[in-house]
């Protein structure tokens, strides 16, 4: 019956408002996610088929997050890479970035401006976005809600182009840029070699997001040493005085594993076999 009325009717769309769910952070506050129906996320399905393969015919080599045949080891990979002992990783300097609100603020004509798809599907699109939440309020005049299909989508289309800032950095005899940076979502790291202007970079961090409606998150967002190490995607990078490249669970996630572990042994959902 869903596939019929997918086939038949979905220029007639109708998005219905979101339910808000709010999940616990690591900070001790809530993130809300707007949950659309089984209906809407059919519909979210069928645009997001049609409107990713343009996305990634051009996509940023260096953005893993959310792109078919990329993962979270990619990005790892790319880390030991630029931080291993022949690239000189011990003398390097790590930018953390921290987008704030990033799914809440992105703006609406940004997205649209960007995302191709037909006339049709792209008025679909903009009924989709401007879907208000039940209870609070009738339509969204900014962002895409966390917990629909579509919404990582159209964050990485909204970003494309942030990991690649800073590129324009060269060496004098133009070998190498001083500058690489990787995105995963809306978090991203830069890795600069010393001469690399951070300050410039940060200006021009703030002149992209500023175009896209967003802003810097300025206590998440910090220079470090390659050798003080740093958290991303849920491990910890460093290299050590001796320029060997370590990569390992980072403290929080380690402490998760080991929670998590003890919660299944005390449930006694495990057995032993001892034959």
């Amino acid at each position: 019956m869903l596939c019929q009325k997918l086939n038949k009717h979905w220029h007639h769309w109708k998005h219905q408002q979101l339910r808000r769910v709010n999940i616990p952070k690591p900070n001790g506050k809530t993130r809300g996610l707007g949950i659309p129906t089984i209906a809407d996320r059919a519909w979210q399905a069928l645009l997001k088929l049609a409107a990713e393969p343009a996305y990634e015919a051009t996509a940023g080599e260096r953005s893993y997050g959310f792109r078919p045949g990329r993962c979270t080891a990619d990005a790892q990979k790319f880390i030991f890479e630029n931080l291993k002992s022949n690239c000189n990783g011990k003398d390097k300097l790590i930018l953390e970035t921290d987008i704030s609100k990033c799914f809440d603020e992105i703006d609406h004509q940004v997205m649209l401006n960007k995302v191709v798809l037909p006339i049709e599907a792209l008025r679909g699109l903009r009924i989709a976005i401007k879907a208000g939440v039940r209870g609070e309020y009738p339509s969204s005049t900014k962002g895409t809600p966390q917990g629909g299909v579509i919404s990582p989508l159209l964050a990485n289309i909204a970003l494309d182009g942030f990991e690649n800032l800073g590129s324009d950095q060269w060496k004098k005899e133009r070998s190498r840029p001083l500058i690489r940076g990787i995105r995963y979502a809306d978090d991203a790291v830069f890795i600069c070699k010393p001469e690399a202007d951070i300050k410039r970079l940060r200006e021009d961090i703030d002149k992209f997001l500023e175009s896209r409606g967003l802003r810097i998150n300025e206590a998440k967002t910090k220079v470090s040493k390659a050798t003080d190490g740093f958290d991303f995607l849920g491990w910890h990078f460093r290299v050590n005085s001796r320029g060997v490249f370590k990569s390992t669970p980072s403290s929080k996630n380690y402490a998760d594993i080991k929670t998590k572990v003890k919660a299944t042994w005390k449930s006694g959902a495990t057995t032993v076999d001892r034959a």
